[in-house]
């Protein structure tokens, strides 16, 4: 798992200056260009949306897979929306469109 950002707190999770670790869990095409999941702080307030516009930003390979509206954000078994908060200490997985037969 990559890690990006600060050092761990003691309770593993929260960072300093306020700082929280969001694991980030990729699927279908996404997980073949950036892995199974990666860790990154988020300040607080940040939303979905924000999250994906850094994350294209860091990844510009995969930034129109993560950019595209198609490709749905899930916290728990939750489908969210692109406002969504993010407090930390959550995970949260893109799943891009699936095709079947």
């Amino acid at each position: 798992m990559a890690n990006v950002g600060e050092q761990n707190s003691p309770d593993g999770r929260i960072r300093n200056g306020g700082q929280r670790i969001v694991r980030i869990g990729f699927f279908g095409r996404l997980r073949e260009t950036l892995g199974d999941e990666c860790e990154v702080t988020a300040e607080r307030g940040e939303t979905v949306a924000h999250l994906r516009t850094r994350l294209a930003g860091l990844h510009p390979s995969a930034a129109g897979d993560l950019l595209s509206p198609g490709v749905r954000a899930f916290v728990g078994d939750e489908m969210v929306g692109e406002d969504f908060p993010l407090a930390g200490q959550e995970r949260v997985e893109f799943l891009p469109p699936l095709s079947g037969g």
